[in-house]
């Protein structure tokens, strides 16, 4: 029996989910942590790359389903209310609940923890609270991490190729699922985390603009959620900055933003391309790079179809009458009644 099928039991025609996520929150985690170093490559190398590339094809394919039902609900209400609304629901939790802990895993897999987590439940937290992030957290962008940010288990998965792309393409990929937080968290520790380790290589031409492409994607998903944009337009600056030197294919991606002015994005790459002695601040750099963007930024529900009502100078309904000018009587050269009778009368002879 395949590892990954192993795993999961069916709930539905078109839903999965693992026994009570059994396997990676009570199994697969507690290995992960407590596995000894010099097992590494004996032991987790070969369970974790079957499970994550087994994990990528089925969440891949649900997130899928779930992303083209929002869209035709979106379309055709009536046809949405005639289906099972409650299995629905039931089946989309499901997936959010094992996405996020897969995403979880990942994250205990390859990133080196900074600070200690929050003790409360990931469960109890809500999905409105993730993503409540002010204005002053977002300006801030997102967190820099060290040269030895990954684990000793994450330097041992990069060592292997397959391993690694797939723990990539599942992190680029969950970016634009419907899932904010998750989108939030990925974007903010763990996407640039596992990129950088490998962007001196020889990357794929196609490999780069599918990974930049999928930030795109993301920032059109959730860019109406302040924290989570703030974290897709740096991972998205920091990958144009970084990899657009090698990769002209990058300036062809931006060029099919909606509402891009040719002319800033010239004037961008000039910049970077060529840098002057006098180089620009980073803040003013990063804010340069999200006005590029900010055509493809998704809005909220009720500004997606809001048209701009632009009224031109109408000529006014009622024709205004100039006053005429006050006339000095005592200066006009005209004869008035008025100057008669202050004229002597002339004697008739």
């Amino acid at each position: 029996m395949r590892l990954g099928s192993s795993l999961c039991v069916r709930v539905g025609p078109c839903g999965w989910a693992p026994p009570s996520w059994l396997c990676s929150r009570v199994f697969i985690k507690q290995l992960v942590v407590s596995c000894p170093q010099e097992h590494y490559e004996g032991l987790l190398c070969p369970l974790l790359g079957p499970l994550f590339a087994y994990m990528l094809q089925r969440l891949s394919q649900r997130w899928q389903f779930i992303n083209q039902k929002g869209i035709l609900c979106g379309e055709d209400d009536e046809v949405c209310e005639e289906k099972q609304v409650t299995q629905e629901m039931l089946e989309e939790q499901l997936v959010r609940l094992v996405t996020r802990e897969v995403m979880d895993l990942i994250s205990v897999t390859c990133i080196l923890k900074k600070a200690p987590e929050h003790a409360a439940s990931k469960e109890d937290v809500d999905e409105e609270e993730m993503m409540a992030t002010d204005s002053s957290q977002a300006a801030q962008g997102t967190p820099t991490y060290p040269t030895d940010e990954l684990t000793e288990l994450g330097k041992c998965l990069l060592q292997h190729e397959d391993i690694y792309m797939t723990l990539l393409t599942l992190s680029f990929n969950s970016l634009s699922w419907r899932d904010t937080g998750n989108c939030h968290r990925m974007a903010s520790l763990v996407c640039w985390a596992l990129l950088r380790q490998v962007v001196g290589g020889s990357l794929l031409p196609e490999a780069v603009s599918w990974l930049y492409s999928s930030v795109l994607k993301g920032l059109q998903m959730h860019g109406q959620h302040e924290g989570c944009c703030a974290a897709l337009m740096q991972l998205a600056f920091n990958i144009y900055d970084t990899l657009r030197p090698r990769y002209t294919e990058l300036r062809s991606i931006m060029a099919q933003i909606p509402s891009l002015q040719s002319d800033a994005l010239a004037l961008y790459e000039q910049k970077l391309l060529n840098p002057p002695p006098q180089r620009l601040g980073e803040k003013k750099k990063k804010e340069q790079f999200k006005r590029l963007l900010a055509g493809i930024v998704g809005k909220p529900l009720g500004q997606q179809f809001k048209k701009d009502v632009h009224i031109r100078n109408l000529p006014s309904l009622f024709k205004k009458v100039k006053p005429e000018g006050k006339r000095d009587v005592l200066e006009s050269s005209e004869d008035t009644a008025l100057t008669c009778l202050f004229t002597p009368p002339q004697d008739h002879l």
